[in-house]
């Protein structure tokens, strides 16, 4: 039977990568909760996350969704990461929200839509080259 003395070790090396989009406001489908304090941008869920990763320890990354965190300048963006001892982690592609990939994106079956999917693709490719990231 595993103890809890063998489990501690391995919860003190977890670490967690937060999506950066749950600094944000939150809600449902059917409608967002603002709340006062609520990030306004990326540098300022940096901010959070690195409040949030020295209050427990636990969530030294951020992962990045392009473009809700699109910035001009991503080679500053990590500086500021690094500054706020945080990660910036998996940039994800937001192929989803656009009226166009209502039904799919990648596989559309309209050729402009596909291209759409892709030319989104490269340009988080070129995030992660420049923030450092590795997915």
């Amino acid at each position: 039977m595993t103890s809890l003395n063998d489990i501690l070790p391995a919860l003190a090396a977890l670490e967690i990568e937060v999506p950066s989009w749950a600094y944000g406001n939150s809600g449902t489908r059917f409608k967002v909760f603002a709340t006062p304090g609520t990030p306004r941008s990326v540098h300022e869920k940096i901010a959070d996350a690195a409040k949030v990763n020295e209050l427990t320890g636990l969530a030294p990354a951020v992962a990045l969704h392009i473009p809700w965190d699109a910035v001009d300048d991503y080679a500053e963006l990590a500086t500021f990461a690094k500054e706020h001892n945080i990660v910036l982690g998996t940039v994800n592609s937001n192929t989803f929200q656009d009226d166009e990939y209502k039904f799919g994106s990648l596989t559309h079956s309209n050729p402009a839509v596909r291209q759409k999917a892709v030319d989104h693709m490269y340009e988080c490719i070129e995030v992660m080259h420049q923030t450092g990231s590795r997915t």
